[in-house]
């Protein structure tokens, strides 16, 4: 249970966090789409549909076959203690793939019914791929400031917590017991190490690599009554996969007994779930379109394993200093075995309106809007005794509304596009860093009767922080060290399909 409530010092997410961070996902697509914002919960007439709005499948009348690769790279930075960082990174994937059957019902057959299309599709809704380095000199704590702070105020013993038995398998934390009273008798910890201080700097870094995605396998269903009210729904069968790797360093002034100490943390989750998307967009006039959908809650079957490390290198002055030890060298290491957890996430629906104004045939203009509840993120776990999480997330996160706009001009067989994508902020307490994402979007594409290649670029960007450790303010030894972190992701999305 340590694992869980001890989240802002050791690597592992906790489920909580997990939660939103698997809900806050984009409904993916073709490029055609995504050069749009996403904006289509009132289009058709495109694969993305399958994911966002089946009914837009009812707009088909002809088969088609579509593959959609991405890339990209990120680019972002870091400011801790004063110091500012940048790191970029890059990634490559498969963003769409996926094939719409027509049946199409003959002109000379009178009646409402037009036919319907069966969809299939593979489609990427959330990429994890980053990396964060972030460096600094502490003149006021470190690390060990805050392991000693838990450990005393826990009555910490050997083998309750992993943030307290590796400083101390790696020599840079002792414990003492004391006698009170002739009574009582428990474990007072504490360091060797110098602490903190101007005389006595301390160099941190911490490097942090994520990678993943969540992904969906979709078969839908969308009909057309009489080319004004379109109809849909669709299974989808979610796949997640998560990579968290953290490597916190601390380097000594050099007349310190100790040279460095690493923490390395590693965090590997996977998961599958299921949900439902249903439908309907009808056409009042021939200009306008008008969507709703409403995705079910998606509910996950999770395994997250963890495993951590330390090591410890001391100078030549430690050996002195320890020397009637005989365990004690000037490379200490020590490591835990794995644990295991399995527990159910279920996130929060989705409901979704959208418009759409057509030009004749020069063009359109789509904007969309969503709304959900991530308080609704829900938790149950397989051991006892850490469902609290669910009591996080109704405190931290709130309900918000989502907005998506996009249009295409069409000149001949060329289409140009533009989008804006905006995840508002979930958390409750809006005084904190404001976690709300935009993506801006632009593409263009070539469409003949047989085939189409279509291009959209998106630039994201986000805020968020990292908190290596917490000192609580009573201790007189300087706030507790914040890296603010401004993420920026570019990824390119190409599409190419056939019709048949």
């Amino acid at each position: 249970g340590g694992l869980f409530v001890i989240n802002s010092s050791l690597a592992q997410v906790t489920p909580a966090t997990l939660g939103l961070l698997f809900s806050q996902t984009n409904y993916g697509g073709t490029a055609r789409i995504r050069a749009i914002g996403e904006a289509n919960t009132a289009l058709g007439g495109d694969l993305s549909s399958i994911t966002s709005n089946p009914a837009g499948l009812g707009f088909y009348n002809r088969s088609e076959i579509s593959i959609s690769p991405i890339g990209g790279f990120n680019s972002n930075t870091a400011t801790y203690l004063d110091a500012t960082m940048s790191t970029s990174s890059s990634a490559f994937g498969l963003a769409n793939v996926g094939v719409v059957l027509n049946s199409k019902r003959p002109d000379n057959i009178p009646g409402a019914w037009k036919g319907g299309t069966f969809g299939f599709s593979y489609n990427r809704q959330n990429d994890f791929s980053n990396k964060i380095v972030y460096q600094g000199t502490n003149i006021d704590n470190d690390y060990l400031d805050f392991v000693l702070d838990f450990a005393n105020s826990n009555d910490a013993e050997q083998g309750d917590y992993y943030l307290v038995d590796l400083p101390y398998e790696t020599y840079l934390t002792n414990d003492f017991s004391v006698d009170s009273n002739g009574d009582t008798t428990y474990n007072v910890w504490d360091t060797f190490v110098e602490f903190a201080s101007p005389d006595t700097p301390v160099d941190q870094q911490e490097i942090i690599e994520t990678s993943g995605s969540i992904n969906k396998w979709g078969i839908s269903y969308g009909g057309n009554v009489n080319d004004r009210f379109y109809f849909g729904f669709s299974l989808g069968v979610m796949s997640v996969r998560y990579k968290n790797e953290k490597t916190y360093a601390e380097m000594r002034y050099p007349e310190s007994i100790l040279d460095n100490y690493t923490l390395y943390e590693k965090q590997d989750i996977s998961g599958t779930g299921v949900n439902g998307t249903f439908g309907i967009v009808v056409r009042p006039i021939n200009k306008l379109t008008i969507g709703v959908s409403y995705v079910t809650p998606t509910s996950f079957t999770i395994t997250d394993k963890y495993e951590t490390s330390m090591r410890s290198l001391w100078n030549e002055s430690a050996l002195d200093f320890y020397g009637d030890d005989p365990g004690f060298t000037g490379d200490q290491n020590s490591a835990k075995q794995p644990d295991d957890w399995n527990y159910s996430l279920v996130t929060p629906m989705r409901l979704n309106t959208g418009l759409a104004f057509f030009f004749n045939k020069n063009g359109f203009i789509s904007a969309d809007v969503e709304w959900v509840d991530y308080s609704n993120i829900k938790l149950t776990f397989d051991q006892g005794g850490l469902n609290d999480g669910n009591a996080e997330i109704q405190d931290k996160y709130r309900s918000v509304i989502n907005y998506r706009l996009g249009g295409e001009f069409r000149t001949g067989d060329f289409r140009i596009r533009a989008g804006y994508n905006y995840l508002n902020n979930p958390l409750k307490d809006t005084e904190e860093v404001n976690r709300a994402k935009s993506t801006y979007s632009a593409g263009f594409g070539y469409r003949k009767k047989k085939f189409y290649i279509d291009l959209a670029a998106l630039f994201t960007t986000y805020e968020g922080v990292r908190i290596p450790y917490i000192i609580y303010e009573d201790q007189g030894i300087g706030p507790t060290p914040v890296a603010d972190i401004k993420y920026n992701s570019t990824r390119i999305v190409l599409s190419a399909g056939f019709f048949f």
